[in-house]
């Protein structure tokens, strides 16, 4: 769906997102799912999961990084800078507020009963974009055994996060290209 958005718009759409957006990166995905999906319909969901699990792949925060490729898909180059701009603005000055102003208010009862209440609509929303992933790449057994096994990695053997990354891309790298041998085998016997 490629549909013309003024600079503008995609700078306030991915300020926003970063302003009212608490717990990181995996967390305003979910709120950039809804934004750029549902209410502003300048995406598919399918081809924003696609960027999503592409954004998840490469280094750097995975909020800069779909902000960066929804606004280079939307805009280019500037629309990419624009995006990522937008995302991070937000944060940055909150940040130095906060520390300008609320530092000395983090050991008051109130605002720590506040701080832990975020902390739990986090872990809500880490879980709702859990589920969306799950509803999307764990239709099959061999999606949920790799699922299982690098889980299994890194609460079981405590290996650290990246071993499962990388033994999951070799064991899906193996397995595409298994799939895509039998493919073509299969095709050559009925030719």
């Amino acid at each position: 769906m490629n549909c013309f958005v003024p600079y503008r718009s995609v700078f306030w759409t991915f300020f926003r997102i970063g302003l009212f957006t608490l717990g990181g990166g995996l967390v305003m995905v979910s709120v950039m799912r809804h934004e750029l999906v549902f209410k502003r319909r300048w995406i598919e969901e399918e081809d924003f999961l696609a960027e999503m699990s592409m954004a998840t792949l490469v280094p750097g925060v995975i909020a800069v990084n779909v902000a960066f490729l929804q606004g280079r898909r939307m805009r280019g180059w500037r629309g990419a800078l624009i995006a990522v701009l937008g995302t991070v603005l937000p944060s940055v000055c909150v940040i130095l507020m906060v520390v300008w102003v609320a530092l000395p208010f983090f050991a008051h009862p109130g605002v720590a009963a506040f701080l832990r209440g975020c902390a739990l609509a986090v872990a809500g929303q880490l879980a709702f974009t859990s589920y969306l992933f799950a509803r999307k790449y764990l239709m099959s057994l061999a999606n949920v055994a790799l699922c299982a096994v690098s889980f299994l990695m890194i609460v079981l053997l405590k290996l650290h996060p990246i071993w499962a990354v990388i033994t999951a891309a070799g064991i899906g790298y193996f397995c595409a290209q298994l799939s895509a041998a039998n493919d073509d085998s299969s095709e050559s016997t009925l030719n």
